[in-house]
């Protein structure tokens, strides 16, 4: 029984995240997130949009905007390849499409293996909450609200 509760216990202190490339960045969000991943698909433009948004899609009829993560995160953009795909997830009973150049897996990160991301100086919005090493291999945990600009407040 005190095995049981040992388990249990270690499982409770893990957490899933979805690995993902940004240029050479392995980022991750948590899995609860996720609805679900997708083929890269013709983005119908928006006017006047951001320079992130890449347009809308539709989902089972349902209108997704969609973000281009290379631009959202600063770097430059590039052509899609067969490599890249659209994370759709859930914010606040919206979907929201993230395009991503690669998806790499589903992993357990448990809150030891997390670190706090260091502080960003200047103006600039810090887009990763944590950091975890896992496998020898950095991850950082995106700041979810920061990211989509939610604001956690309401």
């Amino acid at each position: 029984m005190d095995d049981y509760l040992m388990e249990t216990a270690v499982s409770d202190d893990m957490q899933e995240y979805l690995i993902f490339s940004v240029d050479t960045i392995d980022f991750g969000i948590d899995i609860g997130l996720v609805q679900e991943i997708i083929e890269i698909q013709p983005v119908s433009k928006i006017p006047n949009a951001l320079p992130f948004c890449s347009g809308i899609i539709n989902i089972r009829g349902t209108i997704v905007p969609v973000l281009d993560m290379r631009i959202k995160l600063g770097f430059p953009p590039r052509e899609y390849d067969d490599r890249a795909c659209i994370i759709v997830i859930m914010l606040e009973s919206e979907l929201v499409g993230a395009i991503v150049d690669s998806v790499q897996d589903v992993i357990h990160i448990s809150a030891q293996e997390l670190s706090d991301s260091p502080a960003v100086s200047g103006d600039h919005l810090n887009y990763t909450t944590k950091i975890a090493c896992v496998d020898d291999k950095i991850r950082q945990i995106l700041n979810v609200p920061a990211v989509f600009g939610i604001d956690d407040e309401a």
